[in-house]
């Protein structure tokens, strides 16, 4: 949802997550929320694995949430200088409400990032 909200607001994004293994698929409920939300389509994403992502090019990599950001520095060596925390819960597995919510809080903050450039 965060790549989807970031692109619409013009900005280059990659989501990737820490969680994420080979053939996973798109949880339903972060399509439906993000496509009645606000028009976007998940269509084509797949989700996949920060290893896939090289995460030496970003100018910020954003975690959204703190023991995410862990993992970041700890097992990925992101610099605390590149890192963005935010504290926003993972809704996988949760109602369709849940993800609405989370859409919500990755919107507000991304607004917030994007502000402060």
């Amino acid at each position: 949802m965060a790549e989807a909200l970031a692109e619409a607001r013009g900005v280059t994004a990659a989501s990737a997550g820490t969680s994420a293994g080979a053939g996973d698929g798109m949880a339903p409920n972060a399509a439906r929320a993000l496509q009645n939300a606000r028009g976007l389509s998940l269509r084509d994403h797949t989700p996949r694995s920060v290893i896939e992502v090289n995460l030496a090019v970003p100018h910020r990599v954003v975690a959204v949430s703190p023991p995410v950001a862990r993992q970041l520095r700890d097992k990925y060596e992101v610099p605390p200088d590149e890192l963005v925390t935010w504290a926003i819960p993972d809704p996988y597995g949760g109602s369709i409400t849940d993800y609405r919510w989370c859409l919500e809080q990755i919107s507000a903050a991304l607004d917030d990032l994007l502000a402060s450039r």
